[in-house]
């Protein structure tokens, strides 16, 4: 900390898978599934070969749907050669796997009037930088979520006041920032965006499943009605595996009435945040463990181990040396709302109006690694921010070692063994053209040569270079010409023969030289 703010590198532990929508897909024109591997390409870079850019144009003009259908099957045909020209790699959960091979380039319906839609097969990404292409936890989602803690710990579960409208005055009232966002302490709290060279990802469903058991009118259980989706995800149990850093400005000397955050209202120091964090989102993990354990969603030895993990790691969310968060996409509408003000919308049946719960949603959002799955899943979003100079915790490290990762070193040794041998088709392609073209120059240099000879022929030689052509034509496609005087080449022959011998005629004794070898080599 120096004199103008207190700056803190972090260390950052996801416990569970997290998504972190960026607004972009993975489609089956920028992707192929090989091995149990999903490998992007930007397919605008990819070399083709004559025969595939054809076939690609081929694929582009059908109509409709059958356009899209012959393109996904026009990669998935040559998945090979589109990996090596990949430039990332992500681990895929094997009922995608599944899926994917099932479905791409099928049909996925058929609508009124016979018209076929295609399986779309879109995968969301989560956030990823651009350039890299690895995910990463945006700051903006950190700090989202120190934020709504804080905005809890200060509303200490009161509801709002008459006077407040939406959830804006509610915050600007706890905030002291009715004055506009230059008295909001949160303007005075930095968090970068998170990084790491090698953080591992993986392709899953985000599955829906209800809360409660619920039955129906014959006893039977009541899935939940929310569609799996397939979806990228940081995988859980990496042990400080991204960087970052929050820098909060302490403004000294600098006092009410400046433009600034009351100072009773500014945020003093990274413990105190990590207090509020613990204190709203312990509570949540707790009860959604108990979720998770009432219903069977969860493998039983992942509840017990993370319970036991969290036991010991009290004694550090006491004392603020870590936070707890819950970030991205299905963090729940209890893990982002507050206490005392919450009203969830419940929607029930058709034509039926809707609920409103100050508990939270009915259901929760699950990651597996199957469609149809209902247990061994995972909850999202969950992770652990530490002080990176504080020495790491010896049983975080021993439970993120336990849990399963995915194959990643094998997986980066299958994307440069492909890599290799795209470099070499591509080399051999590239010499293949390069030979194609040197024919070329060559042919054209040798037509231009003949040409030029052809040019300074006397019109009697430029006969007899007409007559060798057309043999040498009808022996290159193998055409056999009919052995008979007065047709043919033999009819060709006998004229020239007559104008060269004929009293008077003009033919140099050179040209009937000439002449006379053509017709040797020639004909029979």
């Amino acid at each position: 900390m120096n004199g103008f703010f207190d700056s803190v590198t972090l260390a950052i532990t996801p416990l569970t898978p997290i998504h972190i929508g960026c607004g972009q897909d993975f489609e089956p024109t920028n992707y192929v599934i090989d091995d149990g591997v999903l490998y992007h390409f930007d397919p605008a870079r990819v070399p083709l070969s004559k025969v595939d850019r054809d076939a690609l144009i081929s694929a582009v003009n059908r109509r409709g749907d059958e356009a899209i259908r012959d393109l996904q099957k026009f990669f998935h045909a040559r998945k090979e050669r589109f990996a090596g020209v990949a430039h990332g790699a992500v681990a895929v959960a094997s009922g995608i796997v599944d899926q994917y091979s099932r479905r791409i380039g099928q049909v996925a319906q058929h609508e009124t009037g016979g018209r076929r839609v295609a399986n779309q097969l879109e995968i969301e990404r989560t956030a990823h930088h651009p350039h890299t292409g690895l995910p990463y936890i945006p700051g903006s989602s950190i700090k989202g979520a120190i934020r709504t803690a804080w905005l809890d710990q200060l509303n200490g579960g009161q509801g709002k006041a008459p006077d407040e409208r939406n959830a804006q005055d509610l915050e600007k009232r706890l905030l002291d920032s009715r004055a506009g966002f230059h008295a909001d302490p949160f303007r005075l709290l930095h968090v970068a965006d998170t990084c790491s060279s090698e953080l591992e990802g993986k392709v899953v469903f985000a599955t829906n499943h209800k809360k409660r058991e619920v039955h129906d009118k014959d006893g039977r259980i009541v899935e939940a009605k929310g569609p799996a989706t397939r979806r990228e995800a940081i995988i859980g149990g990496q042990h400080r595996a991204l960087s970052g850093e929050i820098r909060i400005s302490t403004l000294p000397g600098i006092g009410a009435g400046s433009r600034t955050p009351a100072p009773g209202y500014r945020i003093p120091a990274f413990v105190a945040l990590a207090t509020a964090c613990n204190r709203y989102y312990l509570r949540r993990m707790k009860a959604l463990l108990e979720v998770l354990d009432s219903r069977r969603l969860a493998a039983p030895q992942w509840l017990s181990d993370l319970r036991t993990l969290l036991a010991t790691l009290q004694p550090h969310f006491d004392s603020g040396r870590m936070m707890l968060l819950r970030v991205g996409r299905h963090s729940g509408a209890e893990s982002v709302t507050l206490d005392g003000v919450r009203s969830i919308k419940i929607m029930k049946g058709k034509g039926q109006p809707a609920d409103w719960s100050p508990e939270g949603a009915k259901t929760v959002w699950l990651a597996a690694g199957r469609d149809d799955e209902r247990s061994g899943m995972l909850p999202f979003g969950w992770l652990i921010v530490e002080a990176a100079n504080n020495p790491p915790i010896e049983s975080l490290q021993y439970w993120c070692a336990s849990q399963p990762r995915t194959r990643m070193a094998e997986i980066r040794t299958q994307f440069a063994a492909a890599q290799q041998r795209a470099a070499a088709e591509a080399e051999r392609q590239r010499q293949l053209e390069a030979d194609r073209q040197a024919r070329e120059v060559a042919e054209a240099t040798e037509r231009a040569a003949l040409e030029a000879a052809r040019a300074l022929l006397s019109d009697e030689g430029k006969l007899i270079d007409e007559f060798v052509r057309s043999c040498r034509s009808k022996a290159d496609s193998v055409r056999k010409d009919p052995l008979t005087p007065g047709s043919g080449l033999y009819a060709e022959a006998l004229c020239l023969s007559k104008a060269a011998l004929a009293d008077g005629s003009t033919w140099s004794a050179a040209d009937c030289l000439q002449l006379a070898d053509a017709l040797t080599e020639w004909l029979p």
